[in-house]
């Protein structure tokens, strides 16, 4: 009976899942409100189980009717999540057995097409914009996490090649194969985020509270080159969500009895409840260039006036000392780069970079894997020539658990 509940809940996402699934394993206590998702006491019982089972469809067919928001169709969801839990879990002896399963099935297909209408509403932002859609739903998808988990033992940052870079359950399930169970991953990756990016997210936007035990920073040269106009920077610095931080307000849980503030809503794009994004694309160089472009790198603008030593290198050493005096470990990963990319004049700056990376390593500031040609010759790891795909992000994550310098973490103690 596990394996059929757990069948049905791998189609849920996000603290609505974490819920049910304690609710159907019996994890949680009698009267356990389950994070707000309504579920009250368990019921002991198959009538208990049938009874609720059908309130709870009831009460979803009905906020459907007038469900308008993203906030609306997540309790429509909640409602059908309830039901098809119940149903799931009525004994195979009982003689609703049979229909129960049946139309468990059919309350999944319109928990599915409530969550996507919830989807296309978009989601509520917990913060002023900040010029970047993908950066906004990160920020407010981390947060609604960090309110259902607690802040995460390890946290992913960089740009988009770490967003579908690294698979945050991957590296769960290898540390955890390796000894090292019980430890959560969160993915913050974000398109174009640079150093300065980093450092603004990591020393001036999250508060202490949702700040991680361990920083994993995926990211190649190009997030920490000064000579080039940092796009992403700048909307930040034009955006309302700055002029907030500069008014000296960070994002930070609030008490239980405080709501967030209404910021409006965010798009909503295909990033997991754990902030990765899944790419099964497969590079192919034959097929991919007959599509895009091929720009070599003497010509690459983000290559353009190579340099190291600037406001890139100062922001990097800014996180290094924020990180060093809160005691949190900052591990570098010199992401993989495919042979079509690494050209002369890219692999010349990438060798640059390299020595850069092994100089803070030795100095103490942050452990570097330096992974940059681990897949030089092997393009089905890549999706593009310089972004990963799900299945290298897969490979990767176990990569860098087994990697002899990767640090090692334990569960924290419970509280």
């Amino acid at each position: 009976m596990l394996r059929r509940r757990v069948t049905f809940l791998g189609w849920l996402t996000g603290p609505l899942a974490l819920g049910l699934m304690a609710y159907s394993c019996g994890l949680a206590p009698p009267g356990a409100d389950l994070g707000g998702s309504g579920l009250g006491r368990l019921p002991t019982t198959d009538d208990q189980r049938w009874y609720q089972a059908i309130t709870a469809a009831n009460q979803a067919a009905q906020l459907a009717q007038t469900a308008a928001s993203s906030q609306d169709w997540l309790q429509v969801s909640e409602h059908w999540g309830k039901s098809l839990v119940l149903l799931s879990q009525i004994s195979t002896q009982d003689q609703r057995s049979i229909f129960s399963q049946r139309r468990a099935q059919e309350y999944l297909r319109y928990l599915q097409a409530a969550q996507q209408r919830a989807r296309q509403q978009g989601f509520p932002r917990v913060f002023p914009a900040l010029g970047s859609n993908i950066l906004d739903e990160q920020l407010s998808t981390y947060y609604s996490y960090v309110a259902a988990l607690g802040p995460p033992d390890i946290l992913i940052l960089g740009s988009s090649r770490a967003l579908q870079g690294i698979d945050p359950q991957a590296l769960e399930q290898s540390l955890a194969a390796l000894g090292h169970p019980g430890l959560r991953v969160y993915n913050f990756g974000v398109n174009g985020a640079t150093a300065q990016v980093v450092s603004f997210l990591m020393r001036q936007l999250l508060g202490p509270d949702l700040l991680p035990r361990m920083v994993i920073w995926a990211e190649g040269s190009r997030g920490f080159n000064s000579g080039r106009l940092d796009r992403t920077f700048a909307e930040i610095l034009a955006s309302p969500g700055y002029a907030t931080v500069q008014g000296g307000q960070q994002l930070t849980l609030p008490a239980p009895s405080v709501s967030s503030l209404e910021q409006g809503t965010i798009p909503a794009s295909p990033i997991t409840s754990q902030g990765f994004l899944k790419v099964n694309d497969q590079f192919n160089p034959a097929q991919y260039y007959q599509a895009f472009p091929r720009v070599r790198g003497a010509y690459d603008d983000a290559y353009r006036y190579f340099r190291l030593d600037g406001v890139q290198r100062l922001s990097l050493e800014a996180v290094v000392a924020f990180l060093q005096d809160r005691r949190i470990p900052l591990v570098f990963i010199n992401l993989p780069l495919s042979n079509d990319y690494l050209d002369p004049a890219r692999l010349r700056h990438e060798r640059e970079f390299q020595a850069f990376l092994e100089t803070h390593h030795r100095t103490g500031g942050m452990v570097v894997i330096d992974l940059l040609e681990q897949w030089r010759w092997q393009s089905h790891f890549f999706a593009d020539p310089s972004h990963i795909n799900l299945y290298g992000a897969r490979k990767l994550a176990g990569l860098i658990a087994d990697h002899p310098r990767f640090p090692r973490l334990s569960p924290e103690p419970p509280d």
